[in-house]
C-alpha cells in the first residue's frame, strides 16, 4: 500500500509540474520566438524520495536531466517592416550579456537601441556584439547578413556600424532556460558554441524586418490540458483506495 502512495505521488506531481509548463505555455502564446515547454517525467523521478525513505535528489548537479524539456521547433516567421526587428531561420542564438556577468541565448529579434548607444532585447539584455550607434544615426538596421548599418549625420551612404554572430550548439540539451526567452549553458557544462555570421557555418541568412513567433500550438496545448486533467484524477483514485485498504488493514490488526 505504501509503494501504491508512493506511485500516486509521483504522479499528481508530475501532472502539477506539467499543468504549470502548460499555463505557461498559453501565457506566452504570443511571446517572439518562444518555445513550448514541457515536463521530463525522469526527472520527477530524480528529485522524488525512494520509497525506502532515502532522501530526494534536490541540487541541479546531482540531477541527470532538468525538469523542464524545450521544444526547439523554430516558430513561424512573419514580417513586421520594422527595421531592427530579425528572425533566425534554423539553427542559432543571438548572445547577450545576462546581469550575472554570465553568457545568454536568445532568438527574440525585437531589438532596441541601448543608453549605451549600443543593441539590446525587448528585456534589456544588451547583445554581445562589439558596435556602438552614435547620436543622430538614421536608418539604423540590421541586414540578412549580420552587418549593422546606419546613415550618419551628413552622410549619404549607410555605414556599417558592427557584426551580429550566430551561436550554435551542437547539443542544445545543454542550454537551460533562464526565462524571459533567454538560455544560458547549464552548470558545470563544458559545451561552448561555435560562432558564424549569418549564412555561413551551417548557419542561414536572417529574416530581416520580421519577427519568430512562438511554437506554442493552442490546440495541442488543449489536449494536452485534458489529458492532464483525467491522469490527476485517476492519480487521486489511486491515493484514495490505497488510504481506504491501509484504513482497512488496521481495523483488522484491531479486530
Amino acid at each position: 500500500m505504501l509503494d501504491a502512495l508512493y506511485i500516486s505521488a509521483i504522479g499528481l506531481r508530475a501532472q502539477q509540474e506539467q499543468l504549470n509548463a502548460v499555463a505557461n505555455n498559453f501565457a506566452n502564446i504570443s511571446t517572439t520566438a518562444f518555445k513550448r515547454q514541457s515536463v521530463d517525467f525522469s526527472a520527477i523521478l530524480d528529485r522524488a524520495p525512494a520509497a525506502s525513505g532515502s532522501g530526494a535528489i534536490t541540487t541541479a548537479a546531482a540531477r541527470p536531466n532538468g525538469l523542464l524539456r524545450i521544444d526547439s521547433t523554430p516558430g513561424q516567421v512573419h514580417a513586421t517592416g520594422r527595421l531592427l526587428d530579425v528572425a533566425i531561420i534554423g539553427t542559432g542564438f543571438f548572445e547577450v550579456e545576462l546581469p550575472d556577468g554570465k553568457t545568454g541565448y536568445s532568438r527574440a529579434g525585437s531589438l532596441q537601441i541601448n543608453s549605451d548607444g549600443g543593441l539590446s532585447l525587448s528585456g534589456g539584455q544588451a547583445l554581445k556584439v562589439d558596435l556602438r550607434i552614435p547620436n543622430g544615426a538614421n536608418d539604423v538596421q540590421v541586414q540578412a547578413d549580420g552587418t549593422v548599418t546606419a546613415t550618419l549625420s551628413g552622410d549619404a551612404n549607410a555605414t556599417v556600424l558592427g557584426q551580429i554572430e550566430l551561436a550554435t550548439f551542437t547539443n542544445q540539451e545543454a542550454l537551460q532556460y533562464r526565462g524571459d526567452g533567454v538560455f544560458a549553458v547549464a552548470e558545470g557544462s563544458s559545451v561552448d558554441p561555435t560562432r558564424a555570421r549569418p549564412g555561413e557555418e551551417g548557419t542561414q541568412l536572417l529574416a530581416i524586418r520580421s519577427l519568430e513567433s512562438s511554437n506554442v500550438n493552442m490546440t495541442n496545448e488543449i489536449v494536452s490540458l485534458t489529458l492532464l486533467q483525467r491522469i490527476y484524477e485517476l492519480n487521486s483514485r489511486v491515493a484514495q483506495t490505497a488510504d481506504e485498504l491501509m484504513g482497512m488493514a488496521n481495523n483488522l490488526r484491531h479486530a
